[in-house]
């Protein structure tokens, strides 16, 4: 009985049938004697419609007829995880992986939230367990990518995103193998000394046109959502405000959030008319944007069909997708040509390669002309990127001009590329009894820590000249890290955004060296906009070796750095990079271009 019911339900859900087939095994929430199999498909299709009420009912007396069966348990994590309870999540994963070491959803709900709570190293032994035993659960490998990305080891995750992808094209496993390229060395070119009189030029021949049309086979994958074709809003200029939707996971405490607040607090309403399409979990970063844009949409639990429904009736003339390829997407919706214009800003530093896409938002520095990091550039006139003054930061810290001085990065550890701790080693080496800190959320784990400090003394970095701080996660108290700080030394190929702008403000200069891909690039971005990319101040290499001496001058001149520290607050204030007002302004006329575009 219970297999020919299970049997049934699955021709249901052959011909796409999800509410026939739930409908069918209801009957086994009743039947006698008890009918585990069509228990847990049911507990499994009412999870994945969002039936939280109805799986757990399933899922009760499953477990009643089959108490030690490892998937029930794992449906159970499964289902903590869409209630958002992480501490009954873990416990019940742990179970189902005692009675089943290989249970594949188990293992990746546990490999998910173990990377959630920094525990990085039990995380990968989670995966690597039960990829031992079941090496095509695509899952668990796609989880482990993640897990493997976030300790610093890129190129692994990348090569889990590839090897899952090849077997199991999933709309995650397409997303995750596209983000993943971003933070893969560019191939090295020799660097010979350039004429310090030239313009600052990529410091490598990197591959960017292959990751674009990367990009783009990945994303035509990717189905679009069944929609007629966008209608014409009938914005003209100067008739109304552009309607223009914001849309992202990440409008909280996030990047993403302290950047987009310029804009919300600065545009003028006669002429863009914001809409927040918010798809994360609120903090009180949530409520301040809330409070500058009354048009909110909360998305979380929403259809994509539905959302492109909310696009329609809010009559959206440009979309601005925050996300791309991150966590959090909407891959589909994305894919879909639902707005009469759609433009990548910000959460995605590269073109996204969907052919919904009319472009990517970035400036002179981050989009050069002929670049290969987009097919539509679309230039702020100043920079990318518009830093809000920092609300309680604490005040700038003098440090001593002479001594050993520090290095700094405080970026993630994922930006940590092997190129990257190689040219740190070279600077470290030409800076004798200098040290380097790093802090990233990553270094919270003993195991990761082990592993970034065994990288370092590979390149021949002495591990006492090496501290490796776990995460900060008091704003304040972060930024008070910067005290102990000297110089700032940028990754690559992943540039620091947030961090950069962080440091300057805390008065440490930042040493950056550009390359060809967008995310490559916003050091240059930055450091042109404070007058540091080029002059008697530059801090902006045009190769390796300019990079080393740039920094290892700044360490020989204690004067230099003292001066630099007493006035960058004020030098950004001068800029212009602090200016939400302008910033905003610039940021409307691009977005009227691109709308009244043919």
């Amino acid at each position: 009985m219970d297999a020919n019911t299970v049997g049934q339900a699955h021709a249901l859900l052959r011909r796409g049938d999800i509410s026939g087939a739930i409908g069918l095994l209801r009957g086994a929430l009743t039947a006698t004697p008890a009918q585990p199999q069509s228990l847990k498909l049911l507990a499994r299709l009412a999870l994945r419609e969002q039936q939280s009420a109805l799986a757990a009912s399933a899922l009760e007396r499953a477990q009643a007829a089959l108490p030690d069966d490892a998937e029930i348990h794992a449906l159970r994590a499964a289902a903590a995880k869409i209630a958002g309870d992480i501490d009954a999540l873990v416990p019940a994963a742990r179970h189902a992986l005692t009675l089943d070491p290989g249970e594949p959803l188990a293992a990746a709900l546990l490999t998910e939230a173990l990377r959630d709570r920094l525990q990085l190293g039990e995380a990968l032994a989670v995966a690597d367990a039960c990829l031992a035993r079941r090496p095509h659960d695509w899952g668990t490998r796609l989880a482990r990518a993640d897990v493997l990305q976030f300790a610093g080891e890129a190129a692994a995750a990348a090569a889990d995103a590839r090897h899952t992808l090849d077997h199991a094209p999933s709309l995650q496993a397409i997303t995750f193998a596209c983000q993943s390229l971003l933070y893969l060395d560019e191939p090295a070119l020799d660097e010979p000394a350039r004429d310090e009189s030239a313009p600052a030029a990529p410091a490598d021949g990197a591959p960017a046109a292959a990751i674009l049309a990367r990009h783009r086979e990945l994303a035509a994958r990717i189905p679009p959502l069944r929609l007629p074709p966008p209608r014409d809003t009938g914005w003209r200029p100067g008739q109304r405000p552009l309607r223009v939707a914001l849309l992202s996971p990440d409008l909280r405490r996030h990047p993403v959030g302290m950047f987009v607040e310029p804009l919300l607090a600065g545009w003028d309403r006669d002429r863009v008319a914001p809409i927040c399409y918010s798809d994360g979990q609120p903090d009180a970063t949530t409520q301040r944007l809330r409070a500058l844009c009354p048009q909110w949409r909360d998305l979380r639990g929403q259809p994509d069909e539905a959302v492109a429904r909310q696009l329609h009736e809010d009559g959206i003339d440009v979309l601005l997708d925050l996300a791309g390829h991150t966590h959090g997407s909407r891959p589909r919706l994305l894919a879909s040509h639902c707005v009469p214009r759609q433009l990548g800003w910000l959460g995605y530093l590269f073109d996204s390669g969907y052919a919904s896409s009319d472009g990517v938002i970035g400036d002179a520095a981050t989009l050069p002309e002929g670049t290969s990091s987009a097919r539509q550039a679309w230039r702020l006139p100043g920079s990318l990127l518009c830093l809000p003054q920092v609300q309680d930061a604490p005040d700038v810290v003098a440090r001593a001009s002479s001594g050993a001085p520090v290095f700094g990065s405080f970026n993630h550890l994922a930006k940590l590329s092997p190129r990257t701790v190689a040219l740190w080693a070279r600077v470290l080496a030409a800076v004798p009894g200098s040290r380097l800190v790093l802090c990233a959320l990553g270094l919270a784990d003993a195991p990761t820590r082990e592993r970034i400090g065994a990288r370092f003394a590979a390149a021949g970095v002495d591990p006492d000249r090496l501290q490796l701080r776990p995460p900060v996660l008091d704003p304040q108290a972060f930024l008070s890290q910067y005290a102990d700080v000297d110089i700032a030394l940028d990754p690559l190929p992943f540039n620091g955004g947030t961090t950069t702008l962080q440091a300057l403000w805390q008065g440490v200069p930042v040493v950056s060296l550009p390359g060809e891909r967008m995310a490559a690039r916003t050091g240059l971005s930055l450091l042109d906009a404070a007058g540091l990319a080029q002059g008697p101040e530059r801090l902006v290499a045009r190769d390796a070796g300019d990079y080393v001496g740039i920094a290892a001058g700044l360490a020989e001149d204690g004067a230099r750095r003292a001066r630099m520290r007493g006035s960058m607050r004020q030098r950004l204030l001068d800029s212009g990079l602090c200016d939400g007002r302008r910033f905003a302004d610039g940021f409307a006329t691009l977005l009227e271009s691109a709308a009244s575009a043919p």
